[in-house]
């Protein structure tokens, strides 16, 4: 009988990867999106937040302006982007320290200026050929998109010197954002900072794989969130079920096709972050 179960467990794997990689390959070939509306998940009565990744990613280059209107128009929950400060201390909207991967400049973010930094040009990421003259946006630019939307900020700090976290804070504030943003990193340090500045602020820790320790330190610094990266659920089941227990919400990334959606929200996951599109039409 157990060697039955193993096998059932194994052929169960197997079909699950099996079918997520037809997702994906269906996606990439031939639809422009991915339907959700034969998933679990898109009829469960409690609905996850859907948080585009760097924007919409898959549609146009990752953290440009285009790719926040999209994940406006499309109607995502949230649009997770990612910032850092440059020489003179001002927030820019890039993923990587340097700049090379998605412009036309080569160094890094934290050695050139604003002004220095905006004379790039993005030269890289989805569909860039089909945008004239792209530049790394501002923070206050890619907030000025998301005011007044449905769409709330999902802030990830980088890399920065801390004494501008307050620039941050005043910059949600500017454009009506504070109690919709989220304030999210993968260094614990940043997240403390913030919490100084706003007691109030919604704060999500991320990491590769949850552990026990990542959630007593969220329960013990007021974070609310812990976010994994999706992959990793079944090395992090003693930490995603002490998450459960203290009452830390649960998130996952980057999760890109609706098999696994539905595991993650299965196992309790109330925020998922994908780079595609995902609809429900």
């Amino acid at each position: 009988m157990k060697k039955y179960k193993k096998l059932i467990i194994f052929f169960s794997v197997v079909a699950v990867l099996a079918l997520s990689v037809a997702f994906i390959m269906v996606h990439h070939w031939y639809i422009p999106h991915i339907n959700d509306s034969f998933s679990i998940s898109a009829h469960t009565s409690h609905q996850p937040e859907m948080i585009s990744h760097r924007g919409l990613s898959s549609m146009a280059p990752e953290n440009t302006i285009p790719a926040v209107e999209l994940s406006v128009e499309y109607g995502y929950d949230g649009c997770e982007f990612d910032i850092h400060t440059t020489k003179d201390g001002k927030w820019v909207v890039i993923h990587n320290e340097s700049v090379e991967d998605m412009t036309d400049g080569e160094g890094m973010v934290a050695d050139y200026t604003l002004e220095e930094i905006r004379k790039l040009k993005i030269d890289g990421g989805e569909g860039f050929e089909n945008y004239k003259d792209l530049q790394i946006p501002t923070l206050d630019e890619v907030l000025e998109k998301l005011e007044g939307t449905e769409t709330a900020p999902i802030v990830e700090i980088k890399n920065c010197d801390t004494k501008y976290l307050p620039d941050l804070k005043a910059a949600l504030e500017k454009y009506n954002l504070s109690e919709k943003a989220n304030i999210i990193s993968f260094k614990r340090e940043y997240l403390e900072e913030y919490k100084k500045l706003d007691g109030d602020a919604k704060l999500q820790l991320l990491v590769s794989k949850i552990s026990e320790d990542d959630i007593n330190w969220c329960v013990e610094n007021g974070v609310d969130t812990v976010s994994f990266h999706f992959l990793s659920f079944y090395k992090s089941i003693k930490g995603w079920l002490a998450a459960r227990k203290n009452g830390i919400t649960l998130a996952a990334w980057t999760v890109d096709n609706t098999v696994f959606k539905d595991v993650m929200v299965l196992i309790g996951a109330k925020k998922i972050t994908t780079n595609q599109l995902i609809v429900n039409k």
